[in-house]
């Protein structure tokens, strides 16, 4: 099997930021990696999503969430619907295909209008960027209640996440995966990331 410079340079960097994150968390036991069956596809929604909130306000109401427990279900139903087999990342997993979720919202306060955009990048086994794409929405709604604002969140993200799958191929990531090359979850998952988004 060749090797291009390229493709060994992207697998030193993995392995680099593997054992930093290994040595970070306190080393990986061989047990502790679970590998997914050839041909697998797994989503990985940020751990910072879990983590760290957004915000969406008016005068007298104002409201701090974590995007990823609202996007999970609507991301991991809709890709599930074309790929039964695909699982949700956990953080110790490999799999021959990654697809990561960013999702990013912003309230338009004049026009009552929520504006969410989804993006989803799409990992090979080799660590390689396979694609990005985009699904965005809007939503016109009030913030005059949490109940109200979870509403309009799962309906602009249903939206955007409808909008995604327009663009996604999901079959084609399962059928093209090679064996040999497993992507570990943690390395995606541990990649450094803006906190702060103007959408």
């Amino acid at each position: 099997m060749k090797l291009s410079f390229k493709t060994l340079a992207r697998l030193s960097v993995l392995s680099i930021s593997a054992l930093s994150i290994s040595v970070l968390s306190g080393g990986v036991n061989a047990a502790d990696s679970v590998a997914a069956p050839a041909g697998s596809v797994l989503l990985l929604i940020s751990p910072h999503d879990y983590k760290y909130s957004a915000h969406i306000g008016v005068p007298y109401y104002s409201y701090w969430f974590e995007q990823g427990p609202i996007v999970e279900p609507i991301a991991f139903k809709a890709l599930q619907a074309e790929d039964s087999s695909l699982k949700m990342c956990t953080g110790n997993e490999t799999a021959n295909s990654i697809i990561r979720i960013k999702p990013y919202i912003f309230f338009n306060l004049q026009l009552g209008v929520y504006h969410s955009k989804l993006e989803a990048t799409l990992y090979s086994g080799d660590g390689s960027e396979r694609g990005r794409y985009v699904g965005e929405a809007q939503q016109i709604g009030a913030i005059n209640g949490w109940p109200s604002v979870k509403y309009n969140l799962n309906k602009v993200y249903t939206r955007a996440m409808q909008d995604l799958m327009t663009k996604l191929d999901v079959k084609s990531l399962a059928g093209t995966a090679r064996t040999e090359t497993m992507l570990p979850c943690r390395l995606i998952a541990g990649q450094a990331e803006a906190r702060f988004s103007f959408y």
